[in-house]
């Protein structure tokens, strides 16, 4: 027992559960660990729960030792067992069967409430459920009325779709057609641009040649005209340089008119996908689509403007340089009447044809 009493957890001692347990099995109750902590006011189950089982493993005993004197054999029962076990046997088992119809009043009392209850709830779903039919009667009427106007609605939207199937294939031709006229549009102008570079070479390659016929000419004059020949020919020098500069001028007004002409291309592309997508999107926005198309017509003719100025451009620099070269030719091939004069004003009249304006 000294044992026993030296053991602790948290504060709570054997001893403590044991009076406790020993309390309730005085008072006719089952000990359990509820029970003896609501006893001690104190202590948690598993710290209760080994104690109790100590106390339950030395009951018998503890019971026994209690009545044991010097008449411990004439305290046993017929049978040869101790009336103290036998007694504590009896007090266990009228606590527990007391318990046990604790619990079955309880389970019974709760049986017969669940009952009630379902009998209640069955009568509602009744109730509900003749409603349910009422309403589903009134909304049955309804519903074939919703159907007729439906089915109204339907055919009635049927025939706008087919409608605006026909117009959307009308826009669609259309704007094919117009696609089509942009695109051979832009091949005419690609040609022409390409005969514009080559004319432009073939000018420029016969530019190149009177300069080198000249330059021959030149070198078979007499010495007398040597130094006359060799100051036009300086002045010849740098009218090239001047013309080349001139070309490097035009060659970069090309290049910018074609980037212009790119530009142009890359817009008529967008006008092109915009198209495309107007057509995915025709059922919807089919007015969109008419501004749309009459905005990329002014578009196409904005450009056929630009198309048209770019063109007479290059017709006017094609005359510049015609201009040039016979100014050019004129100022290396006419006769000197006097060796002392220089041949400048020919060459200054060259550079002022191929000044840019």
């Amino acid at each position: 027992m000294s044992e026993i009493a030296g053991v602790r957890s948290h504060g709570i001692q054997e001893a403590d559960v044991f009076a406790a347990a020993d309390a309730l099995l005085a008072e006719g109750k089952r000990p359990t660990i509820e029970r003896v902590r609501l006893k001690i006011g104190r202590g948690s189950p598993n710290t209760v729960s080994p104690m109790l089982e100590r106390w339950f493993a030395t009951l018998g005993e503890r019971l026994v030792s209690l009545q044991a004197g010097p008449t411990r054999s004439a305290g046993n029962d017929p049978d040869g067992m101790p009336v103290g076990v036998r007694n504590a046997a009896k007090l266990l088992w009228e606590t527990a069967r007391r318990e046990a119809e604790e619990v079955q009043r309880g389970e019974l009392e709760s049986v017969r409430a669940e009952l009630q209850a379902r009998e209640s709830a069955l009568a509602e779903a009744q109730r509900a459920l003749a409603q349910r039919e009422d309403a589903f009667a009134q909304a049955r009427v309804g519903l074939d009325a919703a159907l007729a106007s439906s089915q109204q609605a339907r055919e009635t939207m049927e025939r706008q779709l087919k409608e605006h199937a026909i117009e959307a294939h009308r826009v669609r031709v259309g704007l094919e057609d117009e696609i089509k006229r942009l695109t051979a549009l832009l091949s005419q102008v690609a040609e022409a641009r390409e005969r514009m570079r080559r004319e432009h070479a073939m000018a420029m390659g016969a530019r190149d040649q009177d300069l080198r016929q000249a330059e021959e000419r030149h070198a078979g004059q007499e010495k007398r005209m040597l130094a006359e020949v060799d100051r036009a020919r300086q002045e010849a020098k740098a009218l090239e340089a001047e013309l080349a500069k001139e070309q490097q001028r035009r060659t970069k007004g090309e290049e910018v008119a074609a980037k212009r002409l790119e530009a142009e291309l890359e817009k008529l592309q967008q006008v092109r996908e915009a198209a495309r997508q107007a057509d995915a999107g025709l059922r919807e926005q089919l007015a969109a689509q008419g501004i749309e198309l009459a905005q990329a017509r002014a578009q196409c003719v904005a450009q056929q403007a630009r198309l048209d100025a770019l063109e007479q451009r290059v017709d006017e620099e094609r005359a510049a340089h015609d201009s040039t070269r016979r100014l050019l030719a004129e100022a290396v091939t006419r006769p000197q009447k006097s060796p002392g004069k220089k041949p400048t004003v020919t060459i200054k009249r060259a550079k002022k044809a191929v000044k840019p304006e």
